[in-house]
Formats: C-alpha cells, sequence, structure tokens
C-alpha cells in the first residue's frame, strides 16, 4: 500500500496546552475524533499503540487499523506517530 496524501487542519481557540493535553491521551482520541474507534497503548510496550478506524461510505461500513510507534513528542509544540503495520499514516 503506498502512503496517501491526505492534510486536516482546523483552528480551535485554545492554549496550546490545552490541545496539546487534549491530544497527547491517544486513547481519549476517539471521544473526540469521531472516525477513529480506539486507540490503545500496548501495556508491555508504551511506545506502540493500535488504532482502529471505521465510518461509513458508499452504503458500506469501513474499517481500518494499524500498528503505530509513539514517536518522540516535543511538549506544546508536536504529538507524532508512525504506522509499523496496518493502514499507513504517520
Amino acid at each position: 500500500m503506498e502512503w496517501q496524501d491526505c492534510t486536516v487542519k482546523m483552528e480551535v481557540d485554545v492554549p496550546v496546552s490545552v490541545a496539546y493535553t487534549c491530544y497527547s491521551d491517544r486513547e481519549a482520541i476517539p471521544r473526540w475524533m469521531p472516525f477513529i474507534s480506539s486507540v490503545k497503548i500496548l501495556p508491555e510496550k508504551p511506545d506502540l499503540s493500535r488504532w482502529s478506524l471505521k465510518y461509513k461510505a458508499f452504503g458500506r461500513d469501513i474499517e481500518f487499523s494499524w500498528l503505530a510507534r509513539n514517536m518522540q513528542p516535543i511538549p506544546n509544540q508536536k504529538i507524532h506517530w508512525r504506522s509499523l503495520e496496518g493502514l499507513p499514516n504517520r
């Protein structure tokens, strides 16, 4: 599978620290990102997370999942990951 360029940008009127805290709690992401159905940090390897995505398109339920490596964050600036298997994304 090839990388696809799909970027979403959104401005929210909150301090950077609030946005950073919200996004850095990966397991809580499904509460505010409706197409992500779950994010689970692997207890035995906290630098890895298992993501699941679900949405409806063309009258069908679409599901993808991937294992991601949680990359070193830059506090109040950057949170990032890179998929290791499954749906390619970063």
